[in-house]
């Protein structure tokens, strides 16, 4: 008998009881153990944008895509997961669009209980009831859409979940690992951006505040070069350029960062303490002359 599946939510949104048809489900066990395929050394990140999709996100390589048709109260639903997967860790972006009444608590629900079902055929046969768990934290935002923060627990594996609305579409990225460095998880957590034909945000000029964690990693990002909001294909370009000659670099917004000049795009290292960002800043100087240090908060 095969092992069922469990997920619980835990925070403000409120449960609710649903009765969902699966017209097509695009679900399959691999036939080995992705240990046993798997690259032990790191993955390289690249930014990923699905040719159908209105966002990008640093994934490493082509991610994994299943789709899934839903009827639920009658509303015609597509469950979209964009995923990769290694040994210690999973990374994956879900989208869910045709809830025409737009209920967030629904579409959470929907898209933990996806993420969920495809995450268990990737652990062992012998795994009874693994249960996936997202706990409340915080309202959170990105670009100005509003979305919410979870803590998440996926079977051995602890990470994040966030979820956002743009428009009438809801986006889940989600990050687990069992390793004791959570960094990977972060890049790829922040780098989810959407594309700007999307329509008009409710809210503008959104700061990240540093927490604890973060300061207690740092604050300090080696600063390689700057581009106007238009040039996001060529700075994303550059980026990946850098990643493929092994510079840990992302592009952020400068808006999101107090300390940093808005208006622009900026491909950094970091955030560092500052004596790890200044060790840093002469390598980059190899690739980027113009490189600089600065605190982002």
């Amino acid at each position: 008998m095969g092992s069922s599946i469990r997920f619980l939510l835990l925070g403000p949104p409120v449960l609710i009881a649903i009765a969902v048809v699966t017209t097509k489900a695009q679900i399959q066990r691999p036939s080995s153990d992705p240990s046993e395929t798997a690259i032990s050394r790191p993955a390289k990140l690249i930014m990923v944008a699905p040719a159908n999709e209105k966002f990008a996100v640093v994934m490493s390589g082509t991610p994994e895509m299943q789709i899934e048709m839903r009827v639920v109260g009658g509303q015609q639903l597509i469950l979209s997961y964009y995923g990769s997967s290694r040994p210690d860790s999973n990374y994956a972006v879900l989208v869910l669009s045709g809830l025409k009444d737009g209920n967030p608590d629904l579409a959470q629900m929907l898209m933990l209980d996806y993420y969920a079902r495809l995450n268990a055929v990737q652990m062992p046969k012998s795994m009874e009831a693994p249960t996936t768990k997202a706990t409340y934290l915080r309202e959170i935002s990105l670009d100005g859409y509003g979305g919410r923060q979870f803590a998440l627990e996926a079977y051995n594996r602890r990470g994040e979940w966030r979820i956002y609305k743009v428009g009438e579409t809801f986006y889940a990225v989600a990050a687990s690992t069992n390793s004791k460095n959570g960094l990977p998880l972060k890049r790829f957590l922040d780098s989810l951006t959407f594309a700007k034909s999307q329509p008009t945000p409710l809210a503008t000029n959104v700061s990240v505040r540093a927490t604890p964690d973060q300061r207690s990693l740092g604050r300090w990002m080696v600063i390689l070069r700057t581009f106007s909001k238009q040039e996001r294909a060529r700075a994303i370009q550059r980026m990946n350029v850098l990643l493929e000659q092994g510079f840990d670099v992302q592009v952020i917004d400068t808006n999101r960062y107090p300390n940093l000049r808005p208006g622009f795009l900026a491909l950094t290292m970091g955030p560092y303490q500052k004596r790890q960002a200044t060790d840093l800043l002469a390598k980059a100087r190899v690739v980027a002359p113009e490189s600089y240090i600065k605190s982002g908060w």
